[in-house]
């Protein structure tokens, strides 16, 4: 589970959907996943990241399964090129291959990173997967480290030279075992035509592996290091770290004393700093999650995180660290405001307020730093989520 606390998160129940973009009026829904056939107007299916970039054919029972299943997909994500505005890619928790063996099989089919593509600000949208799922047997697969058997809670992120970036938990031992593998990955696109190409319809299209970032312990039922709750973001300033890539998340260490790790890349995605924890320095942090990270005009990097009361001295609040560095090191957390967390939560018999006013909810209001982040103003009391969701086991179509 993703939740985001400077950006506003999407929420998104069943089939992903985007509205048009458009200079005057909105346009009609558009479904990024094409996972409805043989129903009129579902696009072409799911096409191999492969077959995209080459137009050599190839496919395979998962993505002839991601063709018809009419599955579910959750906690999407969306990115627009900051070259070319028309294109745009997007990526979800994709259920469409879980009965890939057949329903009799039951639900043992992988749930991926899909990998939606727009060419028309997204009015339309051609509809695949990150390679390196399991039974994909592409040249592409071969680019892959991901060791797992599912993948999910996508981010993206691009640079201003036509390459993309799609961040991942993954878990699932592909043998089938209970372990939970708790890895994070990052999976790099490009344009064919290299970068800065000229044609631009191109860029993020190409793909051209994977790294795994942090490895979990791969431990049963979440008992070990368990890697979750991810963000990623890319230097766009044209300085001397431009193209950065910083990737970050929550790494629960099976005793409920989480941190933030954070890591960053100097060539493009193709490999990574050691994971570094960046929410070391304050004996009151001990239950941490939801990472966002900013980069500014300067090319400074600013992570901000959560912390929950659950863990004793640790309190409800957000917390945020600073590097001036391109994320090199970082400086101590310093804490931008408490809050007190409320959650929508049924009731049995509601009651209407004694004034007869109607009550809305708080929505956390964003921070706007000072003095390069050393000092912050006073803030209004904001509310933010009571519940502290647990890392994510692997996926099972029931989930």
């Amino acid at each position: 589970m993703k939740k985001a606390f400077l950006v506003a998160a999407v929420a998104c129940l069943g089939i992903i959907w985007v509205s048009a973009i458009s200079a005057s009026t909105p346009g009609v829904d558009a479904r990024l996943t094409n996972d409805c056939h043989p129903d009129a107007g579902c696009g072409a299916g799911y096409i191999s990241a492969y077959t995209l970039a080459t137009g050599n054919a190839y496919t395979d029972q998962t993505l002839d399964e991601c063709t018809v299943s009419h599955g579910r997909q959750n906690e999407p994500a969306v990115a627009v090129d900051p070259r070319n505005t028309s294109v745009l890619l997007g990526s979800s928790n994709d259920y469409c291959g879980v009965y890939n063996r057949g329903v009799n099989a039951g639900a043992v089919g992988p749930i991926w990173l899909g990998y939606y593509r727009s060419l028309d600000s997204g009015s339309s949208w051609t509809s695949s997967l990150v390679p390196g799922y399991p039974d994909d047997t592409s040249p592409y697969a071969a680019l892959s480290q991901a060791r797992t058997s599912s993948a999910g809670d996508p981010v993206v992120a691009w640079d201003n030279h036509g390459r993309a970036f799609f961040g991942s938990e993954t878990s699932g031992d592909p043998a089938g075992s209970a372990k939970t593998f708790g890895d994070e990955f990052v999976a790099r696109y490009r344009n064919p035509g290299g970068p800065d190409a000229a044609d631009t319809t191109k860029d993020g299209l190409q793909y051209y592996g994977t790294t795994v970032v942090a490895h979990g312990s791969s431990a049963p039922n979440l008992l070990g290091v368990f890697n979750d709750k991810t963000s990623i973001e890319v230097d766009r300033t044209g300085g001397a770290c431009d193209g950065y890539v910083y990737f970050a998340w929550s790494r629960f260490n099976g005793n409920g004393v989480n941190e933030i790790d954070f890591v960053r890349s100097t060539d493009h995605g193709v490999t990574f700093s050691s994971p570094m924890k960046i929410s070391a320095g304050s004996s009151a942090l001990k239950d941490l999650q939801f990472p966002d990270i900013s980069v500014t005009h300067n090319g400074h990097v600013y992570v901000a995180f959560r912390s929950f009361t659950a863990r004793g001295p640790s309190t409800d609040a957000i917390n945020i660290v600073r590097s001036t560095n391109c994320g090199g090191i970082f400086s101590q957390p310093k804490q931008v405001t408490t809050f007190i967390p409320n959650d929508a939560q049924d009731q049995s018999a509601p009651k209407p307020s004694s004034a007869g006013i109607r009550r809305y909810d708080r929505r956390p209001t964003r921070r706007t730093p000072r003095m390069n982040g050393s000092t912050w103003s006073t803030t209004r009391r904001s509310l933010a989520p009571k519940s502290r969701p647990g890392p994510r086991t692997g996926r099972t179509a029931e989930e």
